[in-house]
Parts: structure tokens; C-alpha cells; sequence
């Protein structure tokens, strides 16, 4: 990238130079003719002004008046050479001399300047003819074109630093960026959003900083759900193959009995395998808005049957709107409340619905104790009645915004804290109280 910014600049620096070089030169060229004729005519008029009417031509001491590589010659009227150096008979520039007019021009290469002196009746009786050697003209235009491509070659080499400069700029940042792309994922490539002072590449930087957060996350619920598979699936596993072997060792009058508990180690291993199922397809599902009242409703016609085999029954109140969250989560998150209420919980179980704000609650609540310091969604705890239950209904419920915590008090009571839908709140239509069991 360094490479072609800095070719892209200076290959732009050069077409500019080179067209403003092509007429500043010509102009160059102009002006230095322009000069050399203004040098010629200044000492042609010096030497016209020491020559008296009956003065004697002394070319010696008048060659010393002009440049010494310029040629100074005599013409009369006739037009021969009467001193100095030149043709021996007048050129044309100084044959218009002869005849009266002060004359200027190019002979071959050479600049030559006649200007007529000592007028008569028949014309000028003497005519002062100075030549410019065309090597001198050149070699002071070559002279300023050495200094004027000594000028492009600047120009260029100033936008080569400039061009170099502003690719190191631009280059550097992203250079960091794909540096930091290629350790996107790694538990260091945390990294924050840089300011390099450009709008576009500041945006891409914050991007990425936000994308490495999203990817060190999913990276870190993916080793975490891999380290509970295994003991999850070997817990219920384990309980049937006891059941059976034991069996086998001891077979028991009633050989329905290892029947209905292997049916119950299966029901843990289902239960499991959902919940695991659920964690790993959750990032497939699109958010939608949630009816709180008909997911609640529905939970509790399907764990009716075995509340009510527990002698034990679900009130519900409060009213609530719809909550932010696809129904296959919310679904499965009040699901292992009610299993979690069912299994380690006590006495009759309570779900209350309210609105706070732009967030929507369920408290789960049942007459169950736990200890103060006691965390239910710690990884390292054991629970091998209902699989990662309560840590995957959490990690359920922040992938949705929302929040799954237990609230301090003498009963065991779980908030399940989701975003609201304000819109879809209708105060008039609350959940009755009701019971099941």
C-alpha cells in the first residue's frame, strides 16, 4: 500500500511538473532572446555615442566598451568591411543598415545588431554592426534550464516525502488493524478502539474492537458450554447404567421398578440434551417481540400435571406486555425455573408479572431456602437433576438484554428481567390470579 501511495503521489507531482515545465520553458526561451537583444542594442548605442562625426574608428579601444566575445565591425556606405571583425561585405542585417534603418536579427544562429551612423545626403556614412555568438545565447538558456529542471526535480522529491509521509500515515493504522484481524478470537486481542485522527479508519478500528468483544464472548460461552457437555451427558448416562447393573447383580421381584427409573434417567438425559441443544442454536435466532402472558400460560398447562403429582400448585398474578425476546428462549427459561422450583424448591409456587419502565419482570417464587453465599449459576456447581439449567436460562436471557438473578430474602425467588415493548403493554388486559394442582 506504502508502494503505490507513494508512486500514485509522485507519478501526480511529475504530470504537473512536466506541464508546467514545456511553456515555462519556451517562456524561457523568449526571454532570453529578448535579453541578448537588449544587451546588443544597449552596447551598439555605447559605442555609437563615442563615435564623433570626423572622429578616426579606433575598433581597439571601442571593443573594450562591449561584451569580449561579442564582434564589432565597420561597414561605409557602400557596405565593405572597414574594420573589425565581420563578413567582408555587409550581411543583410547590416545591408539595412547601409540603407538608413536601424536593423536587428539572426544571421545562421548568431544575433546581430546594425544601427547606421554619420547620416549624409546619400544615406549613413558609416554603419556599427555587433554579433552575438549563438553558443553564448545558448548556453545561457541551457544554463536556466539546468536551474529550472533543478526545480522540477525538487517539486517532485518534496511530494515524494509528502507522498511517503501521508502513506506511512495512512498505512500505519492499518497495518495495526490487520494485525489486530488476524488475532481476533485470541484470549489478548481485546485491544481498543485507536484514534489515528481519520474518520473512516477510526470507525473500521471501533468496529473491530466491538466485533473481538462479540467473538471473545461467544468464544468464551462456547468453552463454556464444552465444559459441561461432558459431565452433564455422563450424569444421567451414569444413573441408568447403575440402575441397570444393579439389576442385573440383584434383580428386584417388581422388575418394573429399573424400568421407571431408567424411564427417569432418560428424562434427565432429554432434558439435558434440549438444554445443551438450545445454547448451541441460540445464536441462530432473530429476536422478536414475545406475548409474556401467553408464554407463561403455556408453561404452566405443561408442568401442571407434575405439580399436581407433587401436591404442590402455581398462583400467577400481575399483568406485563410483551417482552423482547424469541418465544423458544423465554419458553425455555421459564422452564427450568419451574423445573429448578420443582426439584429444589418447597411448598407452593408463585409467578408474578409487573412492568417497570421499558423492562418487563417474572419472579419465580417458592418456599425453599439457600444459603446467603450460595451461587446457583456458578459453573462449578454440581446439579444433576436438571443438566446447566439455570446457567443456560442466564445465558439465555443476557444474549436477549435482559437479566436472570435471584433475589435475597428468606424464600428462594428468581427475577427474570427482560426488555419491554412499551407499545404492546396493555394495562386493561391483566393475567388473573389463578392456581393449578
Amino acid at each position: 500500500m506504502r508502494r503505490r501511495i507513494l508512486a500514485t503521489v509522485v507519478a501526480v507531482a511529475a504530470l504537473a511538473v512536466i506541464a508546467f515545465l514545456v511553456p515555462t520553458a519556451l517562456a524561457l526561451r523568449s526571454t532570453v532572446r529578448h535579453s541578448d537583444l537588449l544587451e546588443l542594442q544597449r552596447e551598439a548605442a555605447i559605442v555609437a555615442s563615442r563615435i564623433g562625426p570626423a572622429d578616426v574608428i579606433d575598433v581597439d579601444t571601442l571593443e573594450q566598451l562591449i561584451d569580449p566575445d561579442h564582434d564589432l565591425a565597420f561597414y561605409d556606405s557602400a557596405g565593405r568591411l572597414v574594420d573589425g571583425r565581420g563578413p567582408a561585405t555587409a550581411d543583410a542585417i547590416a545591408g539595412l543598415a547601409v540603407s538608413g534603418t536601424f536593423a536587428e536579427g539572426y544571421v545562421g544562429n548568431d544575433l546581430v545588431v546594425a544601427v547606421p551612423l554619420r547620416p549624409g545626403e546619400s544615406g549613413p556614412g558609416l554603419v556599427v554592426r555587433i554579433l552575438e555568438p549563438g553558443a553564448e545565447s545558448q548556453h545561457r538558456m541551457l544554463v536556466r534550464l539546468v536551474w529550472l529542471g533543478a526545480a522540477a526535480v525538487g517539486v517532485i522529491g518534496v511530494a515524494g516525502v509528502v507522498g511517503w509521509l501521508l502513506a506511512r500515515r495512512l498505512s500505519r493504522p492499518l497495518e495495526n488493524l490487520r494485525d489486530r484481524a488476524g488475532e481476533l478470537g485470541q484470549p489478548a486481542a481485546a485491544g481498543t478502539a485507536t484514534d489515528t485522527g481519520i474518520a473512516e479508519i477510526d470507525q473500521l478500528s471501533a468496529a473491530m474492537t466491538e466485533a473481538a468483544a462479540r467473538i471473545r464472548d461467544l468464544l468464551q460461552r462456547e468453552r463454556s458450554f464444552s465444559s459441561n457437555v461432558s459431565h452433564q451427558l455422563r450424569t444421567p448416562v451414569a444413573a441408568l447404567r447403575i440402575a441397570i447393573e444393579a439389576e442385573l447383580d440383584a434383580p428386584r421381584p417388581d422388575s418394573t421398578e429399573v424400568l421407571r427409573e431408567s424411564l427417569v434417567a432418560l428424562d434427565r438425559l432429554g432434558s439435558t440434551i434440549t438444554s445443551l441443544l438450545a445454547l448451541a442454536r441460540h445464536t441462530e435466532h432473530t429476536p422478536t417481540m414475545s406475548d409474556l402472558h401467553a408464554v407463561v400460560g403455556d408453561a404452566i398447562a405443561s408442568w401442571s400435571t407434575a405439580y399436581a403429582e407433587a401436591n404442590r400448585t402455581i398462583t400467577v398474578e400481575g399483568c406485563a406486555g410483551s417482552a423482547a425476546v424469541d418465544s423458544s428462549s423465554l419458553t425455555h427459561v421459564i422452564d427450568v425455573l419451574l423445573d429448578n422450583a420443582l426439584t429444589h424448591g418447597r411448598g407452593d409456587v408463585a409467578i408474578t408479572l409487573r412492568t417497570r419502565g421499558d423492562r418487563v419482570e417474572v419472579d419465580v417464587a417458592d418456599d425453599g431456602s439457600m444459603p446467603a453465599n450460595a451461587d446457583p449459576f456458578s459453573e462449578q456447581r454440581i446439579d444433576t437433576s436438571h443438566g446447566i439449567g439455570l446457567r443456560l436460562a442466564r445465558t439465555l436471557a443476557e444474549s436477549a438484554g435482559g437479566e436472570l438473578t435471584i433475589v435475597p430474602g428468606p424464600r428462594t425467588v428468581f427475577r427474570l428481567s427482560l426488555p419491554a415493548n412499551a407499545a404492546g403493554f396493555d394495562p386493561a388486559r391483566p393475567l388473573a390470579t389463578s392456581a393449578v394442582g
